[in-house]
């Protein structure tokens, strides 16, 4: 799923792919949370996020990434972690494929070389690529919340509150600029808790955007036309909001306390006999 701007067009088109998106996500394999590994859940999100960066990759990208990752954790007894390091960068590289555009997609040479320097071989990597998308039968392209946020996005801010808010920006008041911002940054928080990952998509969406303009201090924090076009009233959301709000409230803390970003270094280097011998126990 490419980004396209299908929520500007012909009102009746916009609702039928919403609700084309919604039937969709209806279908989407169940995650249960049931990984013994889930405990290296986060750095394998934080790393990916860092390899999604450094490539250029959309957002749509490391959020398809994290999907399949969480579903094969789940269904998964067999690898070890250092293996699981290798099935996220495959995740990875599938999703680029169904989200980027071509021009920006990076090969599969230089991803391996860069990325896995030489852990496994390129061939090696191809067959776990194909281990993967046959997990899901081939049916990768899925939504995400990203794929409803846009949506979302272009009725959040009604016109009458585009100078409200408690963020300036250059001495005057500009909600839509930070209802993007935060609602970036939610989605983030959310790839980072696994209890995200048991929400729709649209349903993570419409909690980030209420989560955001309970900060830009926004009222009432979900209007009529937010219900009537997500399809999920207060009651549906109240209780999500309140998680992200306390995740966004612990990352504060954090950042206070550590006083600077955290490096995320390879974690494959240390681990190499170990992912080698895993596939070397696969092949027997």
């Amino acid at each position: 799923m490419a980004e396209r701007s299908w929520w500007d067009g012909d009102k009746v088109l916009v609702k039928d792919t919403y609700a084309c998106l919604k039937e969709e996500e209806a279908s989407l394999i169940e995650y249960r949370g049931a990984s013994p590994h889930l405990h290296v859940r986060r750095y394998l999100v934080d790393w990916l996020a860092v390899q999604a960066e450094c490539f250029n990759m959309a957002s749509h990208t490391i959020h398809l990434a994290i999907f399949l990752l969480d579903r094969i954790m789940d269904r998964d007894r067999t690898s070890n972690e250092a293996h699981l390091h290798i099935v996220a960068m495959a995740c990875l590289l599938i999703a680029t494929k169904f989200e980027d555009k071509e021009d920006m997609v990076i090969k599969l040479g230089r991803f391996v070389r860069r990325v896995i320097n030489g852990i496994i071989s390129q061939d090696e990597f191809l067959m776990l690529e194909l281990e993967v998308l046959d997990t899901f039968g081939w049916r990768v392209n899925v939504p995400t919340a990203v794929h409803f946020i846009d949506y979302f996005l272009s009725i959040a801010i009604p016109e009458q509150e585009k100078s409200k808010g408690v963020v300036a920006v250059n001495g005057k008041f500009n909600a839509p600029v930070y209802m993007r911002k935060y609602t970036k940054y939610f989605l983030d928080i959310s790839l980072q808790n696994y209890k995200f990952s048991f929400m729709k998509p649209s349903l993570l969406a419409a909690a980030c955007l209420a989560s955001s303009r309970v900060c830009l201090n926004l009222s009432p924090t979900w209007t009529r036309a937010l219900q009537e076009t997500t399809t999920y009233s207060w009651g549906d959301i109240a209780s999500h909001i309140g998680i992200m709000l306390k995740a966004h409230e612990a990352d504060e803390m954090a950042q206070l306390k550590e006083g600077g970003q955290p490096t995320v270094t390879n974690p494959l280097t240390a681990h190499r006999e170990e992912v080698q011998q895993f596939i070397d126990g696969r092949r027997s």
